[in-house]
């Protein structure tokens, strides 16, 4: 009697252990820790069908990949991204949405992220990459597992299924216009350029820098070599410090850490004597003072903030299998001067 009872207590042990393993699994609105470096939205409801379940039935993971983590640039662009993903989630959408960037633009390191983002299972990667060819093996390993890619400023040379960027040769141009107009109003007809960029192989800067060196074609006027300051601005000072003194009459910077630190340089100079023309890239609250200080005279302002969120609407739209109608699209730039800078405060 006593070895049937004992025996049906232990049966009833066992079931009980069975049904709380088979019950326990995580619930799908789950979203997984976020690495360092990165910020993760709350999962709270759909992604892939019209409610946005992916095909396995869980939450939608999208991984946003910048150049570094420093420009503000990237922080405007995730920010605007992290909104939109929390703006969904509000409606129901259920994404795991995490954000990756080297502290400094690295290549290697953004290949190891591209690696993490496509091992950890994302269902979409946003990126920026570095440079235009570095990254395509680790790209092309994501887009093998069915990976969508989705560029956002900067793109590398493999077809993505959206691209969200500034058209960086027309303003690039747009900047080269603006910069000839200063030196006619100013009465200069000839002398050299000088040229602040980021980081060699970045080819939004590229086409910033041909754009701005096109708009010169057929006058008198001598484009420098490219200096590379890996969009640090202490180094872009430093580098347009010897181009001043190498005899430049203007320069231009190509990125945001270019250009604060080009402005810098041509502050410093013009309240010695010097009279160098500045014009350069990008809305920061450092370029934004420069502009009112008048070291530096225009910028150019992309919209990051339509980047973000665009590139969000496009990663939803393509899990839930819809078509998008615009795969190709120019987020557009704004020329900033002293008589509008005031509407370009974050």
């Amino acid at each position: 009697m006593k070895r049937k009872l004992l025996a049906l207590i232990l049966a009833m042990a066992a079931s009980l252990s069975l049904a709380a393993c088979g019950g326990g699994s995580a619930p799908a609105s789950s979203a997984a820790p976020a690495p360092a470096g990165s910020s993760t939205a709350p999962a709270e409801s759909a992604g892939g069908d019209a409610a946005g379940n992916t095909a396995s039935g869980g939450p939608m993971k999208i991984t946003l990949i910048t150049m570094d983590q420093m420009d503000v640039h990237w922080v405007k662009l995730e920010k605007a991204a992290h909104a939109k993903v929390d703006e969904l989630v509000a409606g129901g959408a259920e994404i795991e949405y995490n954000w990756l960037a080297p502290e400094k633009k690295d290549n290697a390191q953004q290949i190891q992220m591209i690696e993490t983002a496509t091992n950890d299972g994302s269902d979409v990667i946003i990126i920026s990459v570095n440079d235009s060819t570095a990254c395509n093996d680790a790209l092309q390993a994501a887009i093998d597992k069915g990976i969508k890619l989705i560029y956002v400023d900067a793109t590398s040379t493999l077809e993505p299924s959206a691209t969200f960027a500034t058209d960086n040769y027309a303003a690039g141009a747009q900047a080269g216009e603006a910069m000839k107009g200063y030196l006619a109003d100013a009465g200069i007809t000839e002398g050299t350029i000088g040229l602040i960029s980021a980081q060699a192989g970045v080819q939004s800067c590229i086409d910033r820098v041909d754009g701005f060196k096109s708009a010169f074609d057929g006058t008198s006027f001598i484009m420098g070599e490219v200096q590379y300051s890996d969009g640090d601005a202490v180094k872009a000072q430093e580098l347009t410090n010897a181009v001043i003194q190498d005899g430049v009459i203007a320069v231009y910077g190509a990125n945001d850490g270019a250009t604060n630190g080009a402005a810098n340089a041509v502050k410093e100079a013009n309240s010695n004597g010097a009279n160098i023309i500045c014009v350069g890239f990008d809305n920061s609250s450092s370029n934004r003072a420069h502009v009112r200080d008048g070291e530096m005279l225009a910028f150019m302002a992309q919209n990051p903030n339509v980047m973000g969120e665009k590139s969000i609407e496009a990663a939803v739209a393509l899990m839930n299998g819809e078509a998008l109608s615009e795969s190709n699209v120019d987020t557009g730039v704004s020329v900033v001067t002293k008589d509008n800078v005031d509407q370009f405060e974050d």
